[in-house]
């Protein structure tokens, strides 16, 4: 998780890798604070043993039901004698540590949804410390925030319920709660909840994906949040400035991945050809193309930058450019049109001649060379620069042609289109 926040770009003050005041930042390391907060609800009577049996809790359970109560724990063992829990213990019996949960209505201001309140006399005398010893979330979480003087706490909606049974544990140690906020979720685009079973992935994989930092940051931001203009590129810095808790949104935001596509594509187009070389070139030797060549690799780039959506598209596009030669198809020359292969090697031979004596190998010199010889030869320029470009690419669609043909040089070019006149007289 680090590791993808440090990719986004977010920067934190305090925190297991950096350090800080409040530390140490993680909960393994922090047991002995759980343990003094345990001891001291125990000595005042605020939390108790609990021997009750997984089974004996679930027949409480159905009986509740059948009586129309809540299903809560109904405090078995809130009132054990010292006597009855030696005698428990004696038989073995594992325990779990409840929290005496007050019979009162607990209430609190959200930041985004406003008054909550739950009557905690449905909820019941809920576990703190599990069997193993173990805090659980809704008490160590408590116990964290206060030793590190958390202020807000902003999280997802579906953890508003948690709230309460943290609050209990505030009222129990006679802690000032911070402020809380429950965010929206992210929906997929059928409204259903995103999940790793439809498609959720982790923060690092967008990297691998092929998108930008910049460009998440900037989408996810809008998905919870409204600027209350129509300005939609914001930098890092833009989003810290306008950033507002009162205008976050209460209402589900749809994960559109064609939008953060669209957002992807502004960002790349935005950067130099250097910047986006240096960002394209672990994708490039992913793929198995050496790049050794940065002054190469911007000018590859900068003839893509218009077209490409993803930093992962990179390969397909530029792979011709940086190998010796390409496989070609016959079935990728002929196309839908006419042409018989004889007529296109025929063409081809013509280019191979009329290119070999150009004098100039430059975009302007190598267009008007071949649209004079589409012309002589009676053919439509687009069929004959058709043939050419899978000659050089091996491909149909292809970066700019000309750009192309001048990055590869001449002598490359001219090796391509002998090589395609032999596979198409094979």
């Amino acid at each position: 998780m680090l590791e993808g926040l440090r990719w986004l770009g977010i920067k934190w003050d305090e925190g297991p890798d950096v350090g800080g005041p409040y530390g140490p930042y993680r909960q393994m390391e922090r047991a002995y604070t759980y343990r003094e907060v345990v001891d001291r609800l125990m000595a005042e009577g605020k939390a108790y043993r609990c021997y009750c049996m997984p089974e004996e809790l679930e027949a409480e359970r159905r009986e509740a039901l059948a009586a129309g109560k809540p299903p809560r724990y109904y405090g078995r063992c809130r009132l054990l004698a010292a006597e009855e829990r030696a005698e428990l213990e004696a038989e073995g019996r594992k325990h779990v540590i409840r929290l005496r949960v007050p019979d009162e209505t607990l209430t609190f201001v959200d930041l985004l949804r406003g008054n909550q309140h739950k009557d905690m006399g449905e909820r019941g005398d809920f576990v703190i410390v599990k069997s193993d010893g173990s805090p659980v979330y809704n008490f160590a979480t408590v116990v964290d925030e206060h030793h590190m003087a958390i202020t807000h706490v902003f999280r997802a909606v579906e953890h508003l319920t948690n709230t309460f049974d943290q609050l209990a544990v505030y009222e129990a140690m006679g802690w000032d709660p911070p402020q809380f906020g429950h965010l929206t979720l992210m929906l997929n685009p059928d409204r259903t909840k995103i999940s790793k079973r439809a498609g959720a992935v982790y923060i690092g994989e967008f990297r691998d994906m092929g998108y930008l930092p910049e460009a998440l940051v900037n989408f996810l931001a809008l998905l919870g949040w409204n600027p209350g203009t129509d300005q939609e590129i914001f930098s890092m810095d833009e989003l810290v400035e306008a950033f507002s808790v009162d205008t976050l949104s209460r209402s589900d935001a749809v994960f559109d991945i064609k939008k953060l596509d669209w957002f992807n594509g502004v960002y790349i187009r935005s950067l130099t050809p250097a910047d986006l070389a240096a960002r394209v070139r672990p994708f490039m030797e992913k793929a198995g193309y050496a790049t050794p060549d940065q002054a190469f690799l911007e000018r590859a780039v900068a003839l893509v930058t218009d077209r490409l959506g993803k930093l992962t598209e990179a390969p397909d596009m530029l792979g011709f450019l940086f190998v010796d030669r390409v496989d070609v198809a016959k079935e990728s020359f002929v196309g839908k049109g006419k042409l018989s292969l004889g007529d296109i090697a025929g063409a081809l031979r013509e280019c191979e001649t009329l290119l070999t004596g150009v004098a100039q190998w430059t975009h302007e010199d190598i267009e008007a060379s071949l649209r004079g010889l589409a012309e002589s030869l009676g053919w439509k320029v687009g069929d004959l620069l058709m043939q050419v470009r899978v000659a050089i690419t091996g491909r149909r669609v292809t970066p700019p042609l000309f750009e192309s043909l001048v990055l590869l040089g001449r002598e490359k070019s001219l090796d391509r289109i002998a090589r395609a006149i032999r596979a198409l007289e094979e």
